[in-house]
């Protein structure tokens, strides 16, 4: 690699490598490959496994448009090439690869990304095997796809960035292992925390690529099962967890907003 690209690996990891919790890591994540790279896109999400990651898991964005978000949730969610069982397989064999490689046509391509000016997406894989996966999506304009330089970047900065992965998504398991009185599923906890730090519901839908439906159902159910019956009172139970002795610390992380 040249001097500048070893510069750019330095950039991220010393972006992420302070961060408390995974949720402030996968933020730190993105801002850092916004500067770095300068990806149009960037999502950072996990779950589970892999498929549970970039199908249904939870994380941050950045770089979207609150339109784009709304018209991915409503139509092209389901027909996302690196959503499919294919693009699983490929990430898990060779940790990075482009939307042509997973994809089987051009219609997503042509049809939804490049009316946003979007011309090509990069897809990074962290497995931290027992404690979850880490799934990076990250999309470019203005160049024909992601670049081969970047792709060799990419790959070299996925094994350094996989031990600080690691820890932060074992930490996250040990927490939500903490908190199983409040029998929410991990989308709904995700809805009743931003809502408990009082984003909107559209807010939260942009964070969670998700439908304002969707997080009307998910945040009624987490009211349900709290015993909650406001937003307000979430909020306070939410900062009463929050508080020493609880799981973390009171201070919240800092919102990724779309552009």
């Amino acid at each position: 690699m040249a001097v500048a690209d070893y510069r750019r690996l330095v950039g991220v990891l010393e972006a992420v490598d302070r961060a408390t919790d995974l949720r402030e890591f996968q933020e730190r994540l993105v801002r850092a490959l916004q500067r770095w790279f300068g990806y149009a896109g960037i999502a950072v999400l996990h779950g589970g496994t892999l498929y549970e990651a970039v199908g249904s898991g939870c994380g941050v964005q950045g770089g979207y448009s609150p339109r784009f978000l709304a018209d991915y949730a409503a139509h092209w969610a389901e027909s996302d090439p690196f959503r499919t069982e294919r693009a699983c397989r490929l990430l898990t064999a060779a940790g990075v690869v482009t939307l042509d490689e997973v994809a089987q046509d051009r219609e997503y391509a042509e049809r939804f990304l490049r009316p946003y000016g979007i011309t090509g997406k990069a897809g990074m894989v962290i497995d931290g095997g027992p404690a979850g996966v880490l799934y990076v999506g990250m999309a470019v304009r203005d160049t024909p796809q992601v670049s081969v330089r970047d792709l060799a970047v990419l790959r070299t900065l996925r094994r350094h960035l996989a031990p600080l992965a690691v820890e932060q998504l074992a930490r996250h398991r040990e927490q939500t292992a903490s908190r199983s009185e409040w029998r929410l599923t991990p989308r709904e906890w995700e809805v009743a925390r931003l809502a408990a730090q009082g984003l909107t519901n559209q807010r939260i839908a942009d964070r969670l690529f998700i439908g304002v439906d969707t997080v009307k159902k998910h945040l009624s159910r987490a009211l349900e099962a709290t015993g909650c019956a406001s937003r307000v009172e979430l909020a306070a139970r939410w900062r009463r967890w929050e508080r020493p002795g609880g799981v973390r610390n009171a201070a919240a992380t800092a919102d990724i907003h779309s552009t």
